[in-house]
């Protein structure tokens, strides 16, 4: 009887460990036929008496423009993007003198912590290349 259990019990966990299926991970690539994908962030800050009324970034869409009323900073995150893309920020209109790095483009590669790529003063540009 013990050794009848035995197997029994033996036939059910074997069964259950060699039927299970793995989960796809939702996280691994959101892009088409591409093991990477990155993430851009785009940052300007300024000093005392500089304001953004306007900046032109490219995203996964496109390019997009957005106005301000003298907005001290500006962040944003598009993605996911893929290799070779062109990550571009210009300020369009501005007041006051910005810093020579005043704007920053970050990428971040399948999750991975966000790594500053290129600045400028009026604009920076870059393109994933890793």
């Amino acid at each position: 009887m013990k050794r009848l259990l035995f197997v029994v019990m033996a036939t059910i966990l074997s069964m259950t460990l060699l039927s299970c299926e793995k989960e796809k991970d939702s996280t691994t690539t959101p892009i088409e036929g591409n093991e990477d994908y990155y993430y851009v962030k785009y940052q300007i800050s300024g000093k005392v008496y500089f304001y953004i009324d306007g900046v032109s970034y490219n995203t996964e869409k496109g390019t997009r423009t957005e106005s301000f009323a003298a907005a001290r900073s500006f962040e944003t995150i598009c993605g996911p993007v893929s290799k070779n893309f062109a990550a571009r920020i210009t300020l369009t209109k501005y007041r006051g003198a910005p810093t020579n790095d005043a704007t920053k483009i970050s990428v971040s590669k399948n999750n991975g912590p966000f790594a500053v790529k290129a600045s400028g003063q009026y604009s920076a540009s870059y393109v994933i290349d890793f």
